[in-house]
């Protein structure tokens, strides 16, 4: 064979080579109008209807609302996909036992959002998420980031239907549906449990309830979840506007005078606070909450029971526990809490962490 023959036949069967990898690979993955091989995305839909298109396994995630952060620990047993979370929820996760079962959760940026929920979008763009979970609210942000090439995932927040579907959303995102559908079926488990319970509850006389999510005076109003978890265990939410977090004042918590106050993890208030009248130009003592020491410091796990969360059916509980205990009586929570723990966070529980998650040093008068 000639010289010239010979680089021909090099020049064929190297082309037939490359043709061969091309409709291999093209077989195998395919590719789609943007470039993206169609294996390695997959489409979600977030709770608005909104359908987002993803990567299959999304590494790294920045979340804007507060307990979100939370939650996606929860489903994917890990805070190693989170890079970026909301201030608050960094304030909540300081004091949560989340210090404890994920120390590297300290070092996730979070100063991409304000406490607003204002996005800056330079800082948002060095993280280099996968995507991004954020309100419903903000069809703008949305925009801006799938722009940017960030999809944004929508959720909506303020039942407890929201959070189961915001379970199951995180659990199509990170691939962990069977960890999610276990914490919903939870849930749903414990909606039944109360279900039943408002049979025995039934002609009862339903203690006043006073919750305060600061020292503002800022209360869970009628439109609120916090009214919902109140109601089915046995109380009355005595703040009667129509708002979800309305500002009251004094003259109408002497007007309401609840039997029970919560005080909430939003805020550094204690019930010595509320018991020495600690703020000017409040007095607690008239209320019977106060005579009777009977103010609560609520709960806070993974994240601030109060809110509504993963651990949302074990704030009912507890609930139950401080209005009707007589009605509540088949449980008690630590060994609840230990068994909630080992289940679904694989993780064990100590006696120090019962008494911090369940504010012993304020609540030491409950039977729990």
């Amino acid at each position: 064979m000639d010289l010239t023959m010979y680089r021909r036949t090099k020049l064929w069967v190297c082309a037939f080579a490359l043709l061969t990898c091309f409709f291999f690979a093209a077989g195998c993955g395919g590719t789609s109008q943007e470039g993206e091989k169609i294996s390695e995305t997959k489409m979600v839909t977030d709770l608005t209807g909104a359908e987002v298109k993803i990567k299959k396994d999304p590494q790294r995630m920045v979340v804007v609302p507060v307990p979100w952060a939370s939650i996606v620990y929860a489903v994917d047993g890990s805070s190693e996909k989170l890079v970026g979370m909301h201030p608050s929820a960094m304030a909540a996760y300081k004091k949560s036992m989340l210090r404890k079962m994920a120390p590297k959760m300290a070092e996730v940026n979070d100063t991409f959002v304000d406490r607003n929920f204002n996005v800056n979008y330079e800082e948002i763009a060095k993280l280099r998420p996968d995507l991004a979970v954020i309100w419903d609210y903000q069809p703008e942000v949305a925009e801006k980031l799938n722009g940017m090439g960030i999809p944004a995932v929508k959720i909506r927040y303020g039942t407890l239907e929201d959070v189961q579907k915001g379970i199951a959303l995180l659990g199509d995102i990170l691939n962990k549906q069977e960890e999610a559908n276990a914490l919903i079926a939870y849930h749903k488990e414990s909606e039944a449990y109360f279900k039943e319970k408002a049979k025995e509850l039934e002609g009862k006389p339903r203690p006043k309830v006073l919750y305060l999510q600061n020292e503002q005076l800022t209360a869970a109003g009628t439109r609120s979840v916090n009214k919902i978890m109140i109601e089915a265990a046995g109380g009355e939410n005595v703040v009667d506007v129509e708002d979800q977090w309305p500002k009251i004042t004094m003259e109408q918590v002497m007007s309401w005078n609840p039997d029970v106050i919560i005080l909430s993890n939003f805020s550094d208030f204690t019930p010595e606070d509320i018991y020495r009248n600690a703020y000017d130009g409040q007095d607690w003592s008239n209320l019977d909450a106060v005579k009777n020491r009977r103010v609560y410091k609520a709960p806070l796990g993974i994240y601030r029971w109060d809110a509504p969360c993963v651990e949302t059916p074990l704030m009912m509980r507890w609930l139950g526990k401080v209005l009707h205990p007589e009605v509540f009586g088949d449980y008690e929570m630590r060994p609840l809490l230990t068994d909630f723990y080992r289940k679904y966070f694989h993780y064990e529980l100590q006696q120090e962490d019962l008494d911090e998650i369940l504010q012993t040093k304020w609540n030491a008068a409950l039977a729990l």
